[in-house]
């Protein structure tokens, strides 16, 4: 996040970002919500895929590790 030092920076940022014009950044949208519109954005993930495991699994492989 190249960019995001100065509040200038950060307004650019999330214009960018999030495709939000200069006066929802600054005026209409609180500055929380801007941050938790910025982490629930999609990004590219590198590395391999989490598949789900079902509890049965889980506390299977829990108990053998037991042992």
């Amino acid at each position: 996040m190249n960019g995001n030092d100065t509040l200038l920076g950060q307004v650019a940022f999330f214009m960018e970002t999030l495709h939000l014009s200069y006066d929802e950044v600054v005026h209409r949208i609180p500055y929380r919500n801007l941050l938790l519109m910025q982490k629930d954005k999609l990004h590219v993930v590198y590395g391999t895929k989490v598949n789900k495991v079902k509890g049965r699994d889980m506390a299977a492989r829990r108990r053998r590790n037991k042992r």
